[in-house]
């Protein structure tokens, strides 16, 4: 594949992600998105494409390390990608928090200090 910018505006990834918003892009499209640029003789297309192959459904598990070894990716280019999946990671356990799991009393004291001077009694989804 030539370079990036021999492609028409509409079939490059920043242009189709503005025109029609994420969901039009495949996953190494919007890994090239993120990565910026190719190497010498590789577009950013082909060496996303590259790395989603590569890692496939270990791709949320990569490591600076695993992208280093792949050419064309620096140190710069590896953290950007790996910063960006902890990024996400980070925002979706915002979101989805674990249960309510008690590791200690000072947890369990917290949990119960609304209702320690209730005069009901009420039940518990903890148990």
């Amino acid at each position: 594949m030539g370079k990036l910018k021999d492609i028409p505006k509409i079939d490059r990834p920043r242009e189709r992600f503005m025109e029609r918003g994420s969901d039009a892009l495949s996953k190494s499209e919007l890994l090239a998105i993120l990565i910026g640029s190719g190497i010498k003789g590789k577009n950013v297309k082909e060496l996303s494409g590259q790395i989603i192959k590569k890692f496939g459904k270990n791709f949320l598990n990569i490591s600076v390390a695993d992208l280093l070894e792949i050419p064309g990716i620096g140190k710069a280019k590896a953290l950007q990608i790996v910063s960006a999946i902890a990024l996400v990671r980070r925002c979706v356990d915002e979101l989805n928090p674990k249960d309510n799991i008690i590791q200690s009393a000072r947890e369990a004291v917290a949990l119960v200090t609304d209702i320690r001077d209730k005069k009901k009694s009420i039940s518990c989804a903890y148990i």
